[in-house]
């Protein structure tokens, strides 16, 4: 019994260690976000959304949602990014020189 419980305190204490250092991290990423529609204004669900970070070439991807909405977390601070947008039937759309800040 003894034993159960310095286990529990330790699990709990080491739970409220790692949420601590969690938050002592604080926010080091941006999030893109956004809609992909039609001509019409409706969104286009999975449609496939990626972002290049051009001086690291690291990609972030996700396809929009039933109602097109997508969203691209934890990406790196700064740009320039290049955004593609593709789906079957559509001309592919890209936009860049698209800067992130922190927390964004």
């Amino acid at each position: 019994m003894k034993s159960m419980k310095r286990s529990l305190l330790m699990t709990i204490v080491f739970s409220f260690s790692a949420i601590s250092m969690l938050f002592a991290q604080g926010v080091t990423t941006a999030t893109l976000s956004g809609r992909v529609t039609d001509a019409s204004g409706s969104g286009i669900p999975g449609a496939n959304v990626v972002a290049v970070h051009q001086p690291s070439k690291t990609q972030y991807g996700n396809v929009s949602d039933p109602n097109g909405y997508f969203r691209l977390p934890n990406m790196r601070v700064g740009g320039p990014y290049s955004v593609t947008i593709s789906f079957i039937g559509y001309e592919n759309f890209q936009q860049d020189g698209i800067y992130l800040t922190l927390g964004q």
